[in-house]
């Protein structure tokens, strides 16, 4: 089966990542879609790269990477698809 790979670039969306995680793995699963998601912290300025880790760490699913500053969500994209 085919990989799904979503790639949601992140600038300070610290209170997001739960629900974005919850809301897109309920709807892949139930879809039986095998899937991945990557997230890529844009150079926050709130905990949403420690959200991000804390998520991965309850779920094999999740992924997540950390800029140094914001580059941008194209930069992120690229960054994403490299990871993919």
């Amino acid at each position: 089966m085919a990989l799904l790979s979503v790639i949601i670039p992140s600038y300070n969306e610290e209170e997001n990542i739960d629900n974005t995680v919850k809301v897109l793995s309920d709807v892949l699963q139930n879809a039986n879609i095998e899937y991945e998601l990557i997230f890529i912290s844009d150079g926050s300025e709130d905990g949403t790269y420690s959200k991000i880790e804390a998520a991965s760490k309850q779920d094999a699913h999740i992924k997540g990477v950390e800029f140094s500053r914001n580059f941008g969500k194209e930069a992120s994209i690229f960054a994403g698809l490299d990871i993919a």
